[in-house]
């Protein structure tokens, strides 16, 4: 049962960043406004994603477990997704541009000009 629960909290995550991160609605880029913009930009575009990648990850170990298959999948992205997460958590490490969508580059290059 957890590992379901794991499964649906992971994919709503993922879901929602996603939706934040495409940034189609006005409501969907509030994230890139107001005084705390570097804070949420770290949430939205790293830890978020993370928490929702060792979630599934954690998932695929408890399928895994049932259906006597392979555990690796499920231990690669539960490591991958806790290590980013404790990284940028812990560490002022800055955001990759790599992972910042076009439309957040273009309003932070605006902003700054």
């Amino acid at each position: 049962m957890i590992y379901l629960l794991m499964l649906l909290g992971g994919l709503a995550l993922a879901g929602f960043n996603t939706w934040q991160r495409l940034g189609r609605t006005p409501a969907a880029r509030r994230w890139a406004r107001g005084t705390h913009r570097d804070f949420a930009q770290r949430n939205v575009l790293v830890l978020w994603p993370a928490l929702a990648v060792t979630l599934v990850g954690g998932a695929l170990l408890g399928a895994a477990e049932r259906l006597d298959a392979p555990a690796w999948p499920g231990v690669v992205l539960v490591v991958a997704g806790l290590l980013t997460w404790l990284a940028y958590a812990a560490l002022p490490l800055p955001v990759p541009s790599l992972v910042q969508p076009r439309w957040y580059r273009e309003q932070v290059g605006s902003a700054r000009a």
